[in-house]
């Protein structure tokens, strides 16, 4: 009957990640379900990627095929009618079946907010991590310029990950400013293994706080070891910023 598209932007704070889980509330449980209210039948989504428990997303697309037309052309209304105040539909369009969310993707940008305060702050309560003040962001900002390539990311990836091919491209990698006290890491790349932004967030933590050196990355990356990176960033500070096809 035909693809469909969907751009969904969710709040992960109490999901357990986006795949379906038994017992557990997910993202993608609670998207097949409001299609399942709509379809009347059992719908199958396919996403870009399987974001953690409490990691966000702005710009998470996911495909499904539709069982049957129907008349409603505001499929995103529809569909958000249905779905939890954390989830929404942003935009919906057909597409051609040759069309993938999970296997198409040139490009993703994953977004990593922190904020400098000696306390923390209410407003940033599972959006942002808070940083000591006296980091420096200078050095962090030198290092994160160091990603950018084709490396083998051995060092950067969680143990759980069941990857063979470590090797990824980033087109960049910055840490940028978005209000007086709250940046962002903002790294773009081909692909991502589990955990990598996080671990290289953690990585470039300690490089701010001055436990590594600036020119540390190349060694950690050449070393091929988890050991020689920084700790696992929390997931809460993490968001899906886009996914390009």
């Amino acid at each position: 009957m035909g693809r469909i598209k969907l751009v969904v932007e969710y709040d992960g704070t109490n999901f357990a990640g986006y795949q379906v889980q038994p017992g557990k509330r997910t993202v993608q449980g609670e998207l097949e379900k409001a299609l399942e209210s709509i379809f009347q039948t059992k719908v199958t989504t396919f996403a870009s990627g399987r974001t953690d428990a409490k990691v966000h997303a702005l710009h998470q697309v996911v495909h499904f095929d539709m069982p049957h037309e129907i008349k409603n052309t505001h499929l995103d209304d529809s569909l958000n009618a249905f779905l939890p105040s954390d989830i929404r539909v942003v935009s919906f369009q057909r597409v051609s079946s040759e069309f993938d969310a999970r296997f198409s993707p040139k490009k993703k940008t994953y977004g990593y907010k922190f904020y400098l305060s000696r306390c923390e702050r209410p407003l940033y309560l599972n959006r942002a991590l808070r940083v000591n003040e006296n980091i420096n962001i200078e050095k962090m900002q030198s290092a994160a310029k160091l990603f950018v390539g084709t490396h083998d990311f051995s060092s950067f990836v969680s143990k759980k990950s069941g990857k063979t091919n470590f090797v990824r491209t980033i087109y960049s990698c910055e840490i940028v400013k978005t209000t007086e006290n709250e940046y962002m890491l903002k790294i773009t790349g081909n692909g991502f293994l589990y955990n990598m932004v996080r671990i290289i967030m953690g990585t470039l933590l300690f490089v701010g706080e001055g436990k590594f050196e600036e020119d540390c990355i190349n060694k950690i990356l050449e070393a091929k070891s988890r050991k020689m990176a920084g700790k696992t960033a929390p997931p809460y500070a993490l968001y899906l910023l886009d996914v390009e096809y």
